[in-house]
């Protein structure tokens, strides 16, 4: 039998049943089932978007920032009665992504919403203040 060099799980699916490879399935293919992010900037702002599809109260999540860092968590609970999971190509349950920025942005200036699976961020650049600690009024001279 010629094996196929792409088929690198071949040696070890002989040890264990298709069922095991099975639960890993959407890892290997790339779908990680984190929760995907667009990232987008236009001069000092930054708009985030995060897909969230099936979240019920804007209440369960929950969204931090610090430094040049997005944080956003919560849960997404999808109950169906009598019925039993056989296939998950979506993540259910709790959650948490952090998103690395491409610059330090303000606390006390950010917007965010929830519309149709979409969390949009609005975020602002932290531009250092250099003249903290300064004490005193510049005088202009007129003459």
């Amino acid at each position: 039998m010629k094996l196929n060099p792409f088929d690198w799980n071949h040696p070890i699916k002989s040890h264990f049943q298709d069922d095991f490879w099975k639960n890993f399935q959407n890892v290997f293919n790339g779908n990680d089932q984190q929760t995907r992010v667009n990232l987008y900037q236009a001069g000092h702002e930054l708009k985030c978007l995060l897909f969230l599809p099936g979240i019920k109260k804007v209440e369960d999540i929950y969204l931090n920032v610090s430094d040049n860092t997005l944080e956003v968590s919560g849960n997404n609970i999808q109950e169906h009665s009598g019925f039993q999971l056989i296939q998950q190509e979506f993540s259910q349950g709790p959650f948490k992504r952090i998103i690395e920025l491409p610059f330090p942005v303000r606390k006390d200036k950010i917007d965010a919403s929830y519309s149709r699976g979409i969390v949009t961020v609005h975020l602002y650049r932290l531009i250092p203040d250099n003249n903290k600690g300064q004490k005193g009024i510049m005088i202009r001279d007129d003459e």
